[in-house]
């Protein structure tokens, strides 16, 4: 019998691994219309002994509640707990994100804009727990994705043994509670979201669960998740198998490239800034992406940010209250 049994679940890879003392499951499977349905199908209706969420997003956490449901219990990040028990974007964090909007000096229509969509994510947010959503203009699942809240019976905090010789680390950046399951013995990397192939996640404007006095309420992912890339980078994996996308051999190689991407970046956004000596967070983007700003807001100027956290974690930029200022 297979050590791994792959699940594809549209866009998304959910992974049985069998050892002694019992299976797990990586990753809940997102919840579309059928998911749970075709999850049990592919599992030939081998159970469990514990599914690990490698992080709180609907497509690997959806299917939580069934999970407990049927008497599995499932695992997850400490500090992503809020994000099953609260599925979606909470009222304080949409407040705190509107604020980010309008403190990054874009002009009001583009706030307006921005701010709306926000907004729009709040109204889904009921939907989604309930019926299914529609699929969308460009859809990954067959429908839309429900999440149904649920408190997770295992919460893990820093790194935990599983059972098969498997243990989960905490990883933070992609979320503030994302883990990987990993088997070091074997050389096996089951990464969720945090290394896919031919793909570096961007990061997203997200809040802090326990933000530290001084620290604000954002929570800053693009440091977090480049030291988390940078950990795996001292391990050995003969194979990873990713959340979406192939299972893959050169796991040192698309760590590298990751970490290369990143840095590359880092250093374009440090440049762009030093040409001028200071910006706003919008006037920096403008000056990169002056066609696309306007219109892809949510992919570009969360992006910028986190390079400018990177850059002010390194001492390389200051901000002064309104603008960043190269050091």
């Amino acid at each position: 019998m297979e050590r791994v049994l792959r699940i594809r679940m549209a866009y998304n890879n959910v992974y049985l691994v069998r050892g002694a003392g019992g299976s797990v499951l990586v990753d809940t499977g997102p919840d579309y219309d059928g998911a749970w349905e075709a999850l049990q199908d592919g599992l030939a209706n081998e159970r469990p002994a514990v599914v690990v969420a490698t992080h709180g997003h609907g497509d690997h956490a959806g299917l939580g509640e069934r999970w407990q449901a049927a008497g599995v219990p499932v695992a997850l990040g400490r500090d992503d707990l809020r994000m099953a028990a609260e599925p979606g974007l909470s009222d304080a964090e949409c407040e705190s994100t509107s604020g980010w909007v309008e403190a990054s000096g874009a002009p009001a229509e583009v706030v307006g804009h921005a701010v709306a969509g926000l907004r729009r994510r709040l109204n889904a947010r009921e939907v989604a727990r309930g019926t299914f959503p529609p699929p969308g203009s460009q859809p990954r699942w067959p429908t839309g994705l429900r999440f149904r809240p649920y408190s997770a019976e295992i919460i893990v905090k820093g790194d935990q043994a599983l059972a098969g010789g498997l243990r989960a680390l905490t990883l933070p950046g992609h979320t503030p509670g994302n883990m990987v399951v990993v088997d070091e013995a074997e050389g096996l990397l089951f990464s969720g979201d945090q290394l896919l192939p031919d793909l570096t996640p961007t990061p997203v404007v997200q809040a802090s669960p326990a933000p530290k006095p001084g620290d604000g309420w954002r929570f800053r992912s693009l440091p977090a998740f480049r030291a988390s890339l940078a950990r795996l980078a001292t391990m050995r994996f003969r194979t990873c198998y990713p959340g979406h996308g192939e299972p893959f051999a050169d796991v040192a190689g698309a760590i590298a490239l990751n970490l290369g991407a990143i840095d590359e970046r880092t250093e374009k956004v440090f440049g762009a800034l030093r040409e001028g000596g200071y910006a706003t967070l919008y006037e920096l983007c403008a000056r990169i992406y002056p066609r696309a700003v306007k219109r892809r807001f949510w992919q570009i100027v969360p992006t910028v940010q986190g390079h400018l956290d990177l850059l002010e974690e390194a001492g390389r930029v200051v901000h002064d209250g309104k603008r960043y200022i190269s050091t």
